[in-house]
């Protein structure tokens, strides 16, 4: 008993040795690969922010170029050159920290516009920044970093590297590119603020190897890595991400991670030698050779220090990651509120525009149903305008007025039933045959008080928006009921209802914005379904969305009960029919700067029995009055350059007194809005305007609008 107690402790004491000592060795080599999968998961996250800057730094200098082509859309060269572009790239680039230098080049390299005077006229044939984009459009194309040339006064060279994107013409020939020079500099100092204090390698590359920037800085020799880089290995394996580790020519073994940018053809890697991790390792193991000499307490202290380590850490990650989706909200707020502010300012110089050739259409084709009517077939340029006219301008028209809200609505009492019956064998045809039209119709809806054309435009849209939901085909229902607005208002629901895909809720809570789609890039304009909810708010109605993925969609618009019944449709076209009296002793000088509205203008008032001259502006109209004493009336647009319409007539009627006018606009009714106050003897017709109403203002000196 006594040896074998001797024995026992001899044990004791040899497991009490190598007990420890296994422990150790296997919780050493345990400790080893979690501290290089720790360095590794650091060295991915620190890419993964250098990828979030780099993405957000071309992201602002593509939506610069962006800027930059449509101030210099339509423009000549000659007017590029002039020193406003300089100073609208200047005032471009002031806020970009990150570059130096925003050029415009012409189709020959060389530079007509820069943020720098020192700049203008500069060569850039022979750089690869211009020649890439000869042959065809390749997108956004990065060149390789050079010192770039002291500038006037100044004595350092900067390390800039360019993003250049080409400029075409309607036809798709080359017109030249867009360049913007970035410092390499502002990207060095972040990743220097990001990666400190360890010792570190952060770049930013191309995808052949080229070094946009390194930090730290190398010799001139290592702006490129060669093929049998590790790195470059990676990223030919993984383009669009990963992480390895390697042994580069002449040095000691490294973790990498990398990252795509976007679909930029630049890359961004990060680096760490393997031995920063190991350092940490070492440590470790004089903590683990305390750890065996110790109780079991002290190993419960540390697993707990070493639990609310990794706790910390998880929270101060979690932190990260909630403050970085916060900002991503913010400036996609920002950016949603700047779109909107865009579309606004635009809306109302596009449809003044696009109105000009709705006037054309419409008196094309009056002109063209009058003559046709009396046998006249010398049509065919009537018809031409009007395709013209109608092809370019009519369905961006209605959707960009619906969202501005300034659309000039002709609401009248509207016969939901009755519009919707009319529309099925369109919508058949229009649909295909996979999809089967159904109506479900209430008897006698009281009428909806609404621009009837805009219905059947909202109808239409809802109609194809649901065909696309259905790719395999299915049901479309068209469905009437009674309803009420909010204030208890007596209204007609007409609901839209497909079989399709459905909506998830975060599609439904966007739907409705201007630009949002869930189609294919080129499918779709994202102005659908907003043109709809823009028209049934300005009508006084309401729409809403019911739908679940897999279930189908119904789009319901609740639309305003009119107290009145429809019009007589008979009584309207013998309105629009009725022969109009002979008006031979009167001549009408016809003022329009745009070509094609003028000579529109005038074909249909001479349709009227008018006799009529033209001019293309104020003072070629002046000089017309002067010559000729027996115009009785003056037909001039609004907005002209030089002397506009309103001048115009008050100097016209200065001299000519009995003189009457008519002014002619494009621009959304809005009586608070600035425009034209007719005095005393003048007229204002709204384009696109019918021949009737035409006929009315030349014959009346009160307002006149447009009929339905």
């Amino acid at each position: 008993m006594s040896l074998s107690t001797v024995r026992l402790h001899q044990l004791l004491v040899a497991a009490a040795f190598l007990v420890p000592c296994v422990v150790l060795v296997g919780a050493a080599w345990w400790n080893r690969g979690e501290v290089l999968r720790e360095q590794e998961s650091a060295v991915v996250r620190t890419a993964a922010v250098m990828h979030e800057h780099a993405s957000k730094v071309l992201d602002t200098a593509e939506l610069a170029m962006d800027r930059v082509d449509d101030y210099v859309f339509d423009r000549t060269w000659s007017q590029i050159a002039a020193a406003a572009t300089g100073g609208f790239l200047s005032t471009l680039k002031a806020p970009l920290a990150q570059a130096t230098a925003v050029w415009v080049v012409d189709p020959r390299g060389v530079v007509r516009a820069s943020s720098r005077d020192g700049d203008v006229g500069s060569d850039l044939s022979g750089r690869d920044v211009f020649s890439v984009h000869r042959v065809r459009d390749i997108g956004i194309y990065v060149s390789p970093a050079a010192q770039e040339a002291a500038q006037e006064g100044g004595t350092e060279r900067q390390a800039t590297f360019m993003v250049s994107r080409r400029r075409s013409t309607d036809d798709g020939r080359f017109d030249g590119v867009i360049v913007i020079a970035l410092g390499t500099e502002y990207f060095a100092r972040f990743y220097a603020e990001i990666a400190a204090p360890t010792a570190h390698l952060a770049m930013l590359l191309r995808a052949d190897g080229a070094v946009l920037v390194r930090e730290p800085p190398a010799r001139p020799a290592d702006a490129r890595l060669p093929a049998g880089d590790p790195l470059m290995r990676g990223i030919h394996a993984r383009p669009q991400g990963g992480a390895t580790s390697g042994v580069p020519a002449g040095g000691p073994e490294r973790l990498y991670a990398w990252r795509r940018v976007g679909d930029y053809p630049v890359q961004v890697a990060f680096s760490v030698e393997t031995s920063v991790a190991l350092d940490r390792w070492y440590d470790n193991l004089r903590v683990y050779g305390l750890v065996a000499t110790v109780s079991a307490l002290t190993l419960v202290l540390m697993a707990w220090l070493a639990l609310a380590r990794a706790r910390a850490e998880q929270e101060a990650l979690a932190n990260l990651k909630r403050e970085h989706a916060q900002r991503l909200a913010a400036e996609n707020q920002l950016r949603q509120s700047q779109k909107m502010e865009a579309v606004g300012q635009l809306t109302g110089g596009i449809a003044h525009d696009f109105n000009n050739l709705l006037a054309v259409i419409t008196g094309s084709l009056e002109v063209l149903q009058r003559r046709l009517a009396r046998g006249d077939t010398d049509v065919g340029r009537f018809i031409n305008g009007a395709l013209d006219g109608t092809d370019r301008a009519a369905k961006l028209t209605h959707r960009l007025l619906a969202f501005a809200r300034q659309q000039p609505l002709e609401p009248r009492p509207t016969d939901a039933n009755r519009l919707i019956t009319g529309m099925v064998d369109l919508l058949r045809r229009t649909l295909g045959e996979t999809v089967t039209v159904e109506t479900r119709l209430m008897a006698a809806p009281p009428p909806v008080f609404v621009d009837q054309n805009q219905l059947e435009n909202a109808v239409l849209n809802l109609a194809v928006n649901a065909r696309d939901a259905m790719p395999g085909g299915g049901r479309l229902t068209l469905a009437t009921e009674a309803a009420t607005l909010g204030d208890g208002r007596p209204a007609v629901a007409v609901t839209v209802r497909d079989t399709g895909t459905g909506m998830p809720p975060e599609v439904v809570a966007r739907a409705f914005e201007p630009f949002f789609t869930t189609k294919p890039q080129g499918r779709g304009t994202g102005l659908g379904l907003s043109q709809v909810y823009g028209f049934v708010t300005q009508s006084g109605g309401t729409v809403r969305i019911d739908s679940r993925p897999g279930e189908g969609t119904a789009i319901v618009l609740v639309l305003p009960a009119s107290p009145d019944g429809p019009p007589d449709d008979a009584d309207a076209r013998a309105r629009r029919t009725a022969p109009l009296p002979e008006r031979q002793d009167r001549t009408v000088l016809v003022v329009e700067d745009d070509a094609m509205v003028r000579s529109a203008s005038a074909e249909t008032i001479g349709e009227l029995g008018y006799r009529t001259l033209t001019a293309p502006d104020g003072a070629a109209a002046l000089a017309c009055l002067d010559r000729n004493r027996d115009v009785a009336v003056l037909f001039t647009d609004v907005v002209m350059p030089g002397l506009d319409g309103p001048a115009l007539a008050a100097e016209a009627r200065r001299r000519r007194p009995d003189l009457r006018v008519v002014f002619a606009t494009g621009h959304p009714r809005d009586d608070a809005q600035e425009g034209p106050q007719p005095a005393p003897g003048e007229t204002v017709l709204r384009k696109p305007f019918t021949i009737e109403a035409l006929a009315e203002a030349l014959e009346t000196g009160g307002r006149v609008e447009a009929p339905a």
